[in-house]
């Protein structure tokens, strides 16, 4: 090959980076990928991410994005085929071959940078594992730029990259289309775990704050939230649309669960540094709750000092906000999860039945139409 050759290149440390920085880019988006079906089509009572560290750093919010798939394909698919493609190069030598994956790179982080900015203007955050896959990426393309001379594509090479491309995408369709023809069949599968899952009771003490209020409703949740998850966003934005679809059937119990050290005494390390004000002030507005609660969901993405503050000045309760009895409050909500062994939010109970993350609501509607349907509701 005329000029430089990476594939070409001999040294040990030219071939190690190559193969590790295609085995992260394979790696990360088979996690992502993985995380896709998780968040889309979970299969039991729990879900969840490693992924999700707070607010900004999440991985639910690109999943959930337009963005997220194309044409219901996941769009970390295209990463695994991009760092497949790239570390084969190393087995096969070829000029053509090389040329052809420097230019799918370049695209590629074309596409890196489109989807970084979109996630951080559009999304309001990052997706942790998509950053480590941008930069991945980043490493692989220096590497061709370094150690390769050209980039310009064999056409019939670039021909095979995108049949490969279009088969897979099709085989993951289908796949998809499948998963969601069998949605229905879901339906056993939840009932049944659902009743085979202990009641673990109700939470000591009891909240005062409710989202829907039933007296002697046949379905009761205890929600374990904070108002900086963007999972419990998620969940409230279900939790408002289940108090509307079953009214005067569901009572919504909201206890607090901020992930922040400065009133949960079950946190090693900081992690939403506002969540515990956001609580004191949703707790001090009384009669206003749900819909403060709402107000401070809605504008997760902008929760500040100053934003919390305006609330409280404009409702009247910046004392209450301030008194060391409303902290001791909340903390008590937070200990009435103990027995309930919460690890993370959202958590929730169904009638006593422990429930960890988010569950489509089609899915949780199979649940409580079925708890209905056995108290002959």
């Amino acid at each position: 090959m005329k000029g430089k050759s990476l594939y070409q290149d001999s040294s040990i440390s030219t071939t190690a980076l190559t193969l590790l920085f295609g085995l992260l880019m394979v790696g990360i988006s088979l996690y992502l990928t993985n995380h896709y079906f998780g968040v889309k089509y979970p299969t039991g009572l729990e879900s969840g991410s490693l992924c999700n560290f707070n607010s900004f750093f999440n991985c639910d919010k690109t999943t959930l994005s337009p963005l997220g798939n194309l044409l219901l394909v996941p769009t970390s698919i295209f990463g695994v085929i991009i760092g497949g493609l790239a570390l084969l190069g190393l087995i096969l030598k070829n000029e053509e071959y090389e040329r052809t994956v420097y230019f799918t790179l370049i695209i590629n982080m074309i596409g890196c940078v489109i989807l970084f900015f979109y996630s951080l203007i559009a999304l309001g955050g990052l997706c942790p594992m998509c950053t480590a896959y941008y930069a991945a990426s980043a490493a692989m393309l220096f590497m061709f730029y370094k150690k390769s001379s050209d980039y310009k594509p064999n056409f019939g090479v670039l021909g095979i990259f995108l049949v490969l491309t279009v088969v897979a995408g099709y085989f993951v369709r289908a796949n998809i289309l499948a998963k969601e023809t069998a949605k229905s069949s879901i339906a056993v599968s939840l009932i049944d775990q659902y009743y085979k899952m202990p009641n673990l009771g109700t939470p000591n003490p009891a909240s005062e704050f409710q989202i829907a209020k039933a007296d002697n409703a046949p379905i009761k949740m205890a929600v374990f939230s904070d108002f900086q998850c963007p999972a419990c966003k998620m969940l409230s934005e279900q939790t408002k649309k289940l108090a509307e679809l079953y009214k005067g059937k569901i009572q919504i119990d909201y206890y607090f669960y901020p992930l922040d050290v400065n009133c949960n005494p079950n946190m090693e390390r900081p992690l939403h540094d506002l969540a515990c004000r956001a609580a004191y002030v949703s707790a001090c507005v009384g009669p206003k709750f749900d819909t403060v609660h709402d107000e401070i969901f809605e504008n997760q993405d902008r929760i500040t000092s100053e934003f919390l503050n305006g609330i409280a000045k404009r409702e009247g309760v910046e004392a209450c906000v301030n008194d060391p009895k409303t902290k001791e409050k909340v903390v008590a909500l937070i200990n009435a999860a103990a027995p309930f062994n919460v690890r993370s939010t959202p958590t929730y109970l169904i009638n006593g039945v422990k429930i960890e993350g988010v569950l489509p609501i089609d899915q949780v509607q199979i649940i409580l139409d079925e708890i209905l349907k056995r108290a002959g509701k």
